[in-house]
């Protein structure tokens, strides 16, 4: 009896363990909780390129608080970096999640803010895809979705996703 309660405790622990934020960010979990009024100069990310970021909010008026999402890269390695800030009349943001994602190869990237499923726009979605000169990114490698209401980034189905290709 004793035994299974113990074993219970232990599972629950677990599966808490994994649904914290960070599951994903390998080394540079250290990010999490990190404020900052300009991502680029945290002593964290010095040596990595800015790619692309966006507010994320569906309606940023509506909204107390603003979700930011940014992708920065150094190599193959690309950072994915959900931030938010909960009083929109400062510009102060709490980092809440990270994903590192190693070994992108060459003419594949790593998109936000720009993407659809089912050909609704979603501006939560984040897509590692094929790049292409089409209007749309359409061949998804992994794709992610921020759960505003959990404050975190999780895997989502790639089926049905696609990006729109700026600039193309």
């Amino acid at each position: 009896m004793i035994r299974t309660f113990f074993t219970a405790i232990f599972i629950l622990f677990t599966l808490y363990a994994y649904s914290q934020p960070g599951k994903y960010a390998g080394s540079k979990k250290i990010l999490i909780g990190k404020q900052f009024t300009e991502l680029e100069k945290l002593p964290a990310l010095k040596g990595w390129g800015y790619i692309e970021g966006a507010i994320v909010n569906s309606n940023p008026n509506a909204d107390l608080e603003m979700h930011s999402v940014s992708i920065f890269k150094i190599g193959t390695t690309y950072l994915i970096i959900f931030s938010i800030s909960e009083d929109t009349a400062h510009e102060k943001f709490t980092i809440r999640d990270v994903v590192q994602v190693a070994g992108v190869a060459k003419g594949w990237t790593i998109r936000t803010a720009s993407s659809r499923k089912n050909k609704e726009n979603d501006a939560y979605i984040i897509a590692w895809g094929k790049e292409t000169t089409d209007e749309y990114m359409k061949l998804i490698k992994k794709a992610w979705r921020i759960n505003p209401d959990k404050r975190r980034i999780e895997i989502t189905p790639v089926k049905n996703i696609d990006c729109e290709n700026i600039g193309c």
